[in-house]
């Protein structure tokens, strides 16, 4: 699975338009959203912190699902029929893209903290720093599978706008958007349980002198678990698929 995962980051090295919209949008909105006038003193640095963790995941999100669903490629270029060929079984083949498109999650997270902090002066004691980056890093790796399976899945007609629905849908109503506080209450009630909310809620809890919650750490792990289910299922329903051509 290692020379497996270093090919896909040699493909990912060709793929630099990816990462810059993955990066630049978020940055852009983040930079836009937290130097409006009427915000200063506390309020501005609350935002900035806040709005900060908000568009890093978002941006880290973007990355993953944008890379993740381009399996849609894979499939019609034939690489599905060459991996059947291999040792790798469907779990090793998911989990090795996955693990390559966690590095696309890397980029926004660092850009958008090293913004903050030079940009609007967020200040975060070391171990916050060292807990926030990993949080946001790490914890985006359910949402590298949900790519993958939607990649699987989807056809070459359908996977973008899939995509960029459960994109959208995930960031608005789990909170990256607007807090939930500020939503319709029944939109909140749904976007607590949202893996974007927990996800984002983690680092949110960080900056702000707590820690993650358990609900957060089970429903990310319980989306975890469903996102490599649909993984796998939508890998060898791709792989018969290829297999009757």
């Amino acid at each position: 699975m290692r020379a497996y995962v270093r090919l896909e980051l040699r493909r990912l090295a060709r793929m630099p338009g990816l990462l810059i919209f993955a990066v630049l949008m978020p940055l852009l909105s983040y930079l836009l959203f937290t130097n409006i006038d009427g915000l200063t003193g506390q309020e501005r640095d609350v935002a900035a912190t806040y709005t900060m963790i908000s568009m890093a995941g978002y941006g880290a999100i973007g990355a993953l699902l944008n890379y993740a669903s381009g399996v849609v490629v894979d499939r019609s270029i034939g690489w599905m029929r060459q991996l059947r060929l291999t040792p790798l079984s469907p779990v090793r083949v998911v989990v090795g893209k996955g693990l390559a498109a966690m590095v696309t999650a890397i980029v926004p997270v660092v850009a958008l903290c090293v913004a903050a902090s030079v940009v609007n002066g967020v200040r975060l004691d070391a171990g916050q720093w060292l807990a926030i980056v990993p949080l946001l890093w790490f914890g985006a790796l359910p949402f590298a599978l949900l790519g993958l399976g939607m990649g699987y899945l989807a056809t070459a007609q359908t996977v973008q706008p899939l995509n960029l629905l459960v994109y959208l849908g995930m960031s608005i109503v789990g909170g990256l958007w607007l807090p939930l506080d500020a939503l319709p209450g029944w939109v909140a009630a749904v976007g607590r349980w949202l893996p974007t909310h927990a996800y984002a809620d983690m680092s949110w809890q960080v900056a702000f002198g707590g820690s993650p919650t358990v609900t957060d750490l089970l429903t990310l792990a319980g989306w975890l678990v469903a996102f490599t289910a649909l993984a796998v299922a939508g890998f060898r329903r791709s792989v018969r698929s290829t297999a009757s051509l």
